[in-house]
């Protein structure tokens, strides 16, 4: 799941400000107890003000984003679609709210990989993205959260169809123009810039062919990527560079996590652990890449929100069994099976992958 930017606040009317005190209290103070909290709020809100109300339909929106971490990936898709008619039925399409609760329903449509979902999500995101273009302009917020929707779906399309070199390319265009527009407007060494950043590195190394049919999966996961650490934009030329340069590229941007100012949560690190991880598969350097994917499948095993960081817990097992002992490799697919089993479909293309990457160990 790519990670939304913090949506920039309007100006709230007197009797709105509580709701908006309350909510913004338990989206910071977080913890076990942030989903409970945040569904009586949602409950109460929608009790005193109406399930339309524009309030309603924010709190609704942080509940899922919430809730979205511990549930399975259909009803997480359900609760999104339902909640975005409702803001459908009361809020204009250029409302904020209105945009954050389309952007979250496309993008865990697009997560469930379903064999038309890639296809129903990139329609719309294309749509949502030229929309919000022309009445938005090109530098605002919600075009910009746009742009990286869309970029992470391109970014999916290896589990659909084989030859996906010019949507690759051009999810690097969309990464990079959306990399340098929040170092402009955030600064280079912001945590939002940074995920732009690292969604950018990812789709340089689809785009270039490093590790091909491995590389497009570390953009998937990690959300929105980096350029470079220094906070440069690569413009058009996001796509271009050597396969060696890609991969130089991503690992330099993992590396700038670390210096990034503020604690290093986990989700972050799961981010830079799976690009480091494809960075060094597409290097040819499995030995590098195991232990940077043992690293991020440690920190999924000790939290108790298993979507933490925007990406499935099967991804690191997956890039073990591509790189590990042979008598292990099929033991390491069967492990992201289970645990990609316990959260997506069973005809998810997320399951179909590793069921053929199965059937290829157990066929060698």
């Amino acid at each position: 799941m790519t990670t939304a930017p913090a949506r920039p606040d309007g100006a709230a009317q007197p009797a709105d400000r509580s709701w908006i005190a309350r909510l913004r209290a338990i989206v910071r103070a977080g913890g076990p107890s942030a989903a409970a909290e945040l569904g009586d709020l949602l409950a109460s809100a929608r009790a005193h003000l109406g399930a339309s109300h524009s309030i309603s339909l924010r709190i609704a929106a942080a509940t899922e984003r919430e809730l979205s971490r511990t549930r399975q990936v259909d009803e997480t898709v359900a609760a999104w679609s339902a909640v975005h008619a409702e803001a459908g039925v009361s809020l204009s399409p250029d409302d904020p709210v209105t945009m954050e609760i389309a952007s979250g329903h496309l993008r865990w449509l697009a997560r469930r990989a379903r064999p038309d979902d890639l296809r129903r999500a990139l329609t719309a995101q294309r749509a949502e993205l030229a929309r919000r273009r022309e009445t938005l302009g090109r530098h605002d917020h919600w075009t910009g959260v746009a742009r990286t929707d869309l970029a992470v779906t391109l970014l999916t399309l290896p589990l659909l169809e084989p030859d996906t070199r010019r949507t690759t390319a051009e999810a690097a265009e969309l990464a990079a123009e959306e990399a340098g527009r929040r170092a402009a407007v955030l600064g280079g060494h912001h945590v939002l810039t940074w995920e732009a950043r690292a969604l950018e590195a990812s789709a340089r190394l689809a785009a270039t062919g490093a590790g091909t049919g491995t590389v497009a999966r570390a953009a998937r996961e990690n959300g929105p990527g980096p350029t470079a650490a220094t906070g440069r934009a690569t413009g058009g030329r996001a796509g271009g560079g050597s396969a060696a340069e890609a991969v130089a590229h991503a690992l330099t941007v993992a590396e700038a996590c670390v210096s990034l100012g503020g604690p290093l949560d986990a989700g972050r690190q799961i981010r830079a652990a799976l690009l480091t991880a494809e960075a060094h598969l597409a290097a040819d350097r499995p030995g590098d890449a195991e232990r940077a994917a043992r690293l991020a499948a440690g920190l999924f095993a000790v939290r108790s929100r298993p979507w933490w960081g925007g990406a499935d817990p099967g991804r690191p097992w997956v890039v073990i069994a591509r790189t590990g002992a042979r008598a292990d490799a099929a033991g390491h697919a069967a492990r992201a099976l289970s645990e990609r089993s316990r959260w997506f479909p069973a005809d998810s293309l997320w399951r179909a992958e590793v069921t053929r990457l199965l059937h290829t160990l157990d066929g060698r």
